[in-house]
């Protein structure tokens, strides 16, 4: 195994090809937002960063995915990489059937938005389990509106998947956290 195929075509490959972008918009919003900030917890800083950088990697991901692995190739070899960055493919699949195939795809799509929500209530102190819920279905549907036009196809079933993500997560830390109120008073 080269390089080149454990970093162009892998899951590994993605997130490493995803990290550092991810990783600098953090740092700069971070700076921008808690630069002269001295009431904020330090841990609800680096968890309100640690939510910037998880969306936009998620953003990277599932919708610019090509663009980046371009620049990163260009960065590396100084050449085209050959992979055609394609627009505007107007593809949708608006039959829910992933009950039909139980796979690998199907987990992916439930486990990419759980950290959803954990790090949303940070980003947003105000935010409560419904308003946490309903941002992160906002973000599914605008992420899989804005695919087609990135070249990726529209999928209800994604958009199902990473609500339940979104849900499972929302109501675990909203659990926990009402717990744990209950325990410090």
């Amino acid at each position: 195994m080269t390089f080149q195929y454990f970093w162009f075509d892998t899951y590994p490959g993605f997130f490493c090809e995803i990290l550092p972008i991810a990783l600098l918009v953090s740092i700069i919003f971070g700076i921008a937002k808690y630069k002269n900030d001295k009431q904020t917890s330090l841990s609800t800083k680096i968890l309100s960063c640690a939510f910037i950088a998880y969306m936009t990697g998620l953003v990277c991901l599932v919708v610019l995915l090509d663009v980046v692995r371009n620049c990163w190739y260009y960065v590396f070899y100084h050449m085209d990489s050959g992979i055609g960055i394609r627009f505007f493919t107007f593809d949708f699949n608006m039959i829910p059937d992933f009950w039909n195939h139980i796979n690998a795809e199907v987990i992916g799509n439930i486990l990419m938005f759980l950290p959803f929500g954990i790090l949303y209530p940070f980003f947003d102190t105000k935010a409560d389990w419904k308003k946490t819920v309903i941002v992160g279905i906002a973000v599914t549907v605008v992420i899989e509106i804005l695919q087609p036009v990135f070249g990726r196809i529209f999928d209800i079933n994604d958009v199902i998947l990473n609500t339940f993500g979104v849900i499972i997560s929302a109501t675990v830390f909203y659990a926990i956290s009402g717990v744990l109120k209950k325990i410090s008073s």
